[in-house]
């Protein structure tokens, strides 16, 4: 199932689930308009039918399947994707980012001193958004699946001038933000999407390419991870680690740490940074494409 927080004629946003292939979208169906027992925030939904499974997530699957017979006119709540406004898929109980992949620390941590300039470095960051559906503490790594809702795309802008300045000291996290952060364009249940192997990755600036490549070869069979070492930190991992020292809870995302690639700073100083205007795309076999746009400084 996908799941997308759609609004039209300027309402509130409300869940829907849509129809067709991950890279063309049919139909968006409004799940609660069908039947009200469904609720129409992504938070609701995902505690109501945490492990996908329940009276709600059966509802779910009954309007979807019903919804594929309809070959006539789209009735009122069906709506073409070109028609609706779509949102964030979700507003996170708490949005957590991890560092999660060896190739892009070794890029961006090979002994060089950040140079510092006046003007901002905003920088794009292409990552794996794992949307947390139970919560709990000190939980195996074997049973990290059933708490694993599903996946969506995220861009954790950064602005690099500013993190290399907070980041000098060494000690404790670095700072976070809440004003540059990017979820969508759909959350893709763990039972539609699978495991993370093979799939395409593309970054697009002003419709031209950054990065494509795919995941084993980005992450697995990457040459700043050396023979011996480990790829990556898997989410099981991030999970029993993290639940041994404080609770997890439902409705949380987590950001994997940027894929190799998926970002200027590995390039050094051949990196070209964000300005006003630029539209930046993430796309990932499987979830879809998230677009953003940079706006003008007010």
């Amino acid at each position: 199932m996908r799941l997308v927080r759609f609004s039209t004629a300027g309402g509130p946003p409300r869940l829907g689930a849509v129809l067709g292939r991950w890279d063309h979208w049919e139909k968006i169906v409004d799940l609660a308009a069908v039947d009200s027992a469904i609720p129409a925030d992504t938070l609701a939904f995902i505690d109501a039918c945490p492990e996908l499974t329940g009276d709600v997530w059966d509802r779910a699957l009954r309007v979807l399947s019903e919804a594929e017979k309809i070959e006539s006119d789209a009735p009122l709540w069906a709506f073409r994707p070109g028609d609706v406004r779509i949102h964030s898929p979700i507003a996170p109980r708490l949005l957590r980012d991890f560092l999660a992949f060896r190739a892009h620390v070794a890029r961006t941590r090979d002994g060089r001193t950040p140079r510092l300039v006046p003007s901002a470095k905003m920088d794009y960051e292409a990552e794996i958004g794992f949307v947390l559906g139970e919560g709990g503490r000190d939980i195996d790594a074997a049973k990290a699946n059933a708490h694993l809702f599903g996946v969506t795309i995220f861009n954790d802008f950064s602005a690099r001038d500013l993190q290399a300045t907070a980041s000098r000291t060494g000690m404790g996290p670095a700072p976070g933000k809440d004003w540059a952060n990017a979820l969508g364009p759909c959350i893709v249940t763990r039972d539609e999407f699978g495991e993370l192997r093979d799939q395409a990755i593309v970054v697009r600036v002003n419709n031209e390419e950054r990065l494509r490549d795919r995941y084993r070869t980005l992450v697995h069979e990457n040459p700043w991870v050396r023979e011996g070492q480990r790829a990556l930190w898997s989410f099981p991992e991030m999970l029993e680690f993290l639940s041994r020292f404080q609770p997890i809870h439902a409705g949380e995302v987590w950001g994997s740490g940027t894929i190799p690639g998926g970002c200027e700073l590995e390039r050094g100083d051949r990196a070209r940074y964000l300005k006003p205007g630029d539209r930046i795309e993430i796309e990932i076999e499987g979830i879809g494409v998230l677009e953003n746009s940079i706006a003008a400084s007010a």
